[in-house]
């Protein structure tokens, strides 16, 4: 694990359905080391919204067409890193189609995952590297006293 100074943190993870657990754990870590328990709980639940989605990118058939040699088609990453008071979260894939933040029906069993991260960060959004896939970040602030 990535040593807590300040700074930019970056994990790469397997697609595996473990991965989220590891972000959360890496997202713990890393904030307990600046010490911003203030947005651990938060940080933990957008991150793992931001990977459950980056792995389910990564399984559709246009990503496997759009990954680039230098990219591991097996694997995506995250990382974070502290900004204005608050924090930004990074998740990149191989699959260049962008997020869409949908309003699920009540007898949907998903798509509500990008509504939490709208909820919770400050803004969030997508853009497209010109060497592959994208990325998906938003920033966190800490929550009022």
């Amino acid at each position: 694990m990535a040593d807590v100074t300040p700074g930019k943190h970056h994990l790469e993870l397997s697609v595996f359905p473990t991965s989220p657990y590891y972000a959360r754990v890496h997202v713990q870590r890393v904030l307990e080391g600046w010490r911003r328990d203030d947005l651990v709980e938060t940080a933990q639940l957008v991150i793992s919204e931001l990977v459950s989605n980056a792995i389910k990118a990564h399984v559709s058939p246009f990503a496997v067409t759009e990954a680039v040699a230098h990219a591991r088609p097996d694997h995506i990453w995250m990382d974070l890193y502290p900004a204005g008071g608050g924090i930004v979260l990074r998740v990149w894939d191989a699959c260049r189609t962008p997020p869409v933040l949908r309003v699920p029906s009540l007898d949907d069993e998903g798509g509500r995952g990008l509504c939490l991260v709208d909820l919770l960060a400050r803004s969030w959004g997508y853009y497209r590297p010109a060497w592959s896939g994208k990325i998906v970040w938003c920033t966190l602030a800490a929550p009022p006293p």
